[in-house]
């Protein structure tokens, strides 16, 4: 048989959480966090570098913030209120700082630091000249929502579909905080006798206690997410991007050709143009200038032909000198002035190469697919046969398929 013990009622009165305790749990998490991150950025380098290191720092303040707090009574009221509140608020601070500057938006430093400044000169008023325990709560949780917004703002394209799943994850974060903070304030709003002070044994306070003691490690994780997305982001983008001018490299190109080519043999109207792109008498700026003269101009080059691409245009470098820009949903007139605008715009072009003048011209030849197409590689044919047309006519011009009879190189894979 079963005995069932009941516990008396004194017991369960003396049960409490201590909250100064479970302050300290969650300063101690982070300052044992801080380190593990910094040691993490000896293997990164530049943005990623900085943004660790940042958070880094939020860790090792949030640890002395709440460590400060959880001796309220202990120690001075100049280091557990106006100490660990500024402490915190620049805490809050930095992590916007370092979670934008992961996102590669700016930073907002200057609004930062008058959120941070004012928020800390009010609290400090209203505890050492007007002594006033809401209105700290409320500036606090002003400053916080601030900063939030700003933590919040550069993630919301999250939300839509196929959106970053590490920057859910932060959003989620964000929002807990978001609540503990709305509870706080709703229960200092209506039920004031309880919630005179953070240590104060309220549902409230143990739930924001709790979360605060939690939360760095939670926003560190997301933090660390975003970051391993960032860069497999980057990595996917540098394997399909030629290093020197920026354009997509044959791989990526190749890629994009058949998607765009694959789109217009779907009979719905669609077509596809193709500009292959040569520098003329490259070969004489090498040999006077170097191949670091000859890079110089081909960046340059890549450069002003990317501000022609429109909106769905492709641009890759097809090898050499030679670039190769696709146009979706144009026909044969479109492609051809696009391609004259090119042209024109190359030939007024400054370019100075050791201090020295140089001028640049391109011959461009243009094809358009047409029904008979079964392979993209017949429309780059046709498209480098008007390119060697160009050539024959003298160079510095553009011309068409429809015209051209000269015969393509073979350089062009049958399996493009």
């Amino acid at each position: 048989m079963a005995v069932h013990r009941r516990i008396p009622l004194d017991v369960l009165d003396t049960v409490h959480i201590d909250l100064a305790t479970l302050s300290l749990l969650g300063a101690m998490q982070a300052l044992l966090l801080a380190p593990l991150l910094l040691a993490a950025t000896r293997v990164y380098s530049g943005r990623a570098r900085t943004s660790l290191r940042i958070w880094s720092t939020v860790l090792l303040l949030q640890a002395l913030g709440w460590s400060l707090l959880a001796l309220r009574g202990q120690i001075s009221d100049w280091l557990s209120i106006v100490l660990a509140n500024g402490v915190l608020i620049v805490s809050y601070a930095e992590s916007a700082r370092a979670l934008r500057l992961l996102l590669q938006v700016p930073q907002r430093r200057r609004a930062l630091i008058a959120i941070g400044l004012v928020g800390w000169l009010v609290t400090t008023w209203f505890w050492r000249v007007q002594p006033d325990y809401e209105m700290r709560v409320y500036v606090m949780a002003l400053v916080a929502g601030s900063y939030l917004s700003l933590l919040v703002w550069p993630l919301r394209h999250a939300l839509r579909p196929g959106g970053s799943g590490a920057q859910r994850a932060m959003l989620l974060v964000l929002l807990g905080v978001c609540v503990t903070w709305l509870l706080r304030l709703g229960e200092l709003t209506f039920s004031p006798a309880l919630g005179q002070g953070l240590l104060t044994a309220t549902p409230v306070n143990v739930l924001n206690l709790f979360y605060s003691a939690i939360e760095p490690v939670l926003a560190s994780i997301g933090f660390l997410l975003m970051y391993n997305e960032s860069a497999q982001a980057e990595l996917k983008r540098l394997a399909r991007t030629d290093p020197l001018t920026g354009a997509l490299n044959r791989l990526a190109l190749d890629e994009e050709a058949e998607r765009l080519f694959r789109r217009s043999a779907t009979g719905t109207g669609h077509t596809c143009a193709a500009l292959m792109i040569d520098v003329d008498h490259f070969k004489v700026i090498n040999d006077r200038y170097g191949h670091a003269g000859g890079d110089l101009a081909l960046m340059a080059l890549a450069t002003r032909i990317d501000q022609h691409r429109r909106a769905g245009d492709v641009l890759g470098r097809a090898g050499g000198e030679e670039f190769l820009m696709l146009l979706p949903d144009t026909g044969m007139n479109e492609a051809t002035l696009v391609a004259e605008g090119l042209r024109t715009d190359i030939e007024t072009m400054h370019l100075e190469l050791d201090g020295e003048p140089q001028a640049l011209t391109i011959s461009i030849g243009v094809a358009v697919r047409e029904p008979t197409d079964r392979k993209f590689a017949t429309l780059i044919r046709r498209a480098d046969r008007a390119l060697y047309s160009a050539k024959r006519a003298g160079r510095n011009r553009v011309a068409t398929s429809q015209e051209s009879t000269a015969p393509s190189r073979e350089w062009v894979a049958d399996t493009l």
